[in-house]
């Protein structure tokens, strides 16, 4: 699986703006097709900052409704890696059994054979690991879903990330209430590395003057009524 770097380096001002108004740096992914939903990663930035990933993921379950704000407190989760192509059941006992035949090339699978019924569904979705700052950063979710009993969940993840400035916000949550600009940087093929700097006047970011344009490299802003 391929590793990935984002790099991003803020100016003395920014910081003192971002402390003075609890601010801090939001990082999510989607799955394929979709927007993301769950804030992936929260960090309170210095001059320069580093997150690395993997794109390996384990699937999770939670009784926790896809709230804004709701921390996705994980019930149940497979083994991390979890085997993509592969099929996991959530079963009655409230835990994964092992991959099994039956998922879809390049997506995450799994069943709800879990009844916790009159409610009847639960929030599904991918987890990740990252290191940022040099500090590990453990299971953090990075997307939420509703599935009903007996239904199931195929989750294909993308290598796109969005990060965006906002206060009140913590990692492993839901965010589909977004009050800054958001930056899209897209990850994959010859694109491994990306270097950003914070633009106070935008509220945005752009690509590191100093690293020039990397080739492959796409970066799309969009305004808070995104979701």
């Amino acid at each position: 699986m391929p590793n990935f770097e984002l790099n991003t380096t803020f100016t003395q001002d920014d910081l003192s703006r971002l402390y003075a108004s609890g601010s801090n740096v939001i990082v999510a992914k989607p799955n394929v097709g979709g927007a993301p939903n769950v804030a992936w990663i929260v960090y309170r930035p210095l001059i320069d900052n580093q997150i690395t990933w993997e794109e390996n993921y384990g699937i999770y379950a939670s009784n926790i409704d896809i709230i804004n704000g709701a921390q996705l407190m994980q019930m149940s989760k497979t083994e991390f890696p979890a085997a993509v192509g592969k099929s996991y059941a959530l079963g009655a006992a409230g835990f994964f059994g092992p991959p099994s035949p039956g998922g879809t090339t390049g997506s995450y699978t799994a069943v709800n054979q879990y009844d916790n019924l009159p409610k009847g569904y639960l929030t599904f979705g991918l987890f990740q690991d990252a290191t940022v700052d040099g500090a590990l950063m453990r299971g953090s979710a990075v997307s939420a879903a509703p599935v009903i009993y007996n239904s199931t969940a195929t989750m294909t993840p993308d290598t796109t990330i969005y990060l965006w400035i906002q206060s009140q916000v913590k990692s492993n949550t839901v965010v589909t209430n977004v009050t800054s600009p958001m930056t899209e940087v897209v990850f994959g093929g010859s694109v491994t590395t990306v270097s950003l700097v914070y633009d106070a006047s935008s509220g945005q970011f752009m690509t590191a003057p100093k690293m020039g344009l990397v080739r492959g490299l796409e970066l799309r802003h969009h305004l808070p009524s995104l979701f």
